[in-house]
């Protein structure tokens, strides 16, 4: 049901944006590690007090608190979903746009093993982006400022980004396999993960939409649970399984559907 071939195929010509868009996680952590010190959250939290910035550079006066309110709420959110958002309209709508998955369908390569290779390159290089991001991010913290990380939160919290991310993913493939037009797929791929987002900076601004939290994939990915090392299980367990569902469903989806080939 997996074919190598294409999934070389994939890689080679995905490579590019994984690298740059994981390259650009790194350097905001590299960049988080080097300059944001624990005295400096809490100056930059007293220059703010009062104003809309007090918000995002909320935290605990911890390195790994100050980048829970500021580098997982914009910088590690956006940014890969740009690359979901990307990618996965190019696993499937853009092939059947471009006419090239006629190509792909008329060598004895099926619908599933593509579908599935598809998914198996899109999840992996997900967790290579974070894998490579968590590395780094320990490696810089040893480097500038040792014993300010804490490690195994780090981590938490990079799991958790991950499985956020692994979501967004799974809308955007869904979305993917479903149209048979790029137009479309993006409308869905990239307009709901991007509803989430401002929906998420909505209640970031006033406790008066706190109730928004209910429309918004976003509040499964509770950076506050986390730090206090609890209540987050749930939240990862819904996510893994949104992600499953979802990705089953856009496979199937494409089994069965008319193409226009």
């Amino acid at each position: 049901m997996f074919s190598f071939p294409y999934f070389r195929q994939i890689v080679k010509s995905n490579i590019k944006f994984l690298a740059a868009f994981t390259f650009v996680l790194c350097l905001f952590l590299i960049v988080m590690t080097n300059v944001f010190t624990p005295e400096t959250v809490s100056g930059l939290q007293s220059a703010t007090k009062g104003t809309l910035a007090a918000h995002i550079l909320t935290g605990n006066g911890t390195l790994i608190g100050f980048m829970a309110n500021s580098f997982y709420a914009l910088m590690a959110i956006i940014f890969p979903m740009v690359y979901s958002i990307m990618v996965g309209n190019r696993m499937i709508a853009e092939k059947i746009d471009k006419g090239s998955m006629a190509g792909f369908l008329s060598t004895p390569t099926t619908r599933l093993q593509l579908t599935l290779t598809s998914a198996v390159y899109f999840i992996l290089s997900l967790v290579v982006m974070w894998g490579v991001a968590s590395v780094v991010g320990i490696a810089a913290a040893n480097i500038s400022q040792p014993d300010a990380l804490d490690t195994d939160t780090f981590l938490l919290m990079n799991l958790g980004a991950f499985l956020y991310h692994l979501a967004i993913s799974s809308i955007c493939f869904c979305s993917s396999c479903i149209f048979n037009s790029s137009k479309n797929s993006l409308t869905f791929g990239a307009g709901i993960p991007l509803l989430f987002f401002v929906v998420s900076l909505f209640i970031k601004l006033s406790e008066d939409l706190d109730f928004l939290k209910y429309f918004t994939l976003n509040t499964l990915f509770d950076t506050t649970a986390i730090l206090e090392g609890n209540g987050y299980g749930a939240s990862f367990a819904a996510m893994a399984g949104l992600s499953a569902v979802l990705y089953v469903t856009g496979m199937v989806w494409f089994q069965k559907k008319d193409l226009p080939l």
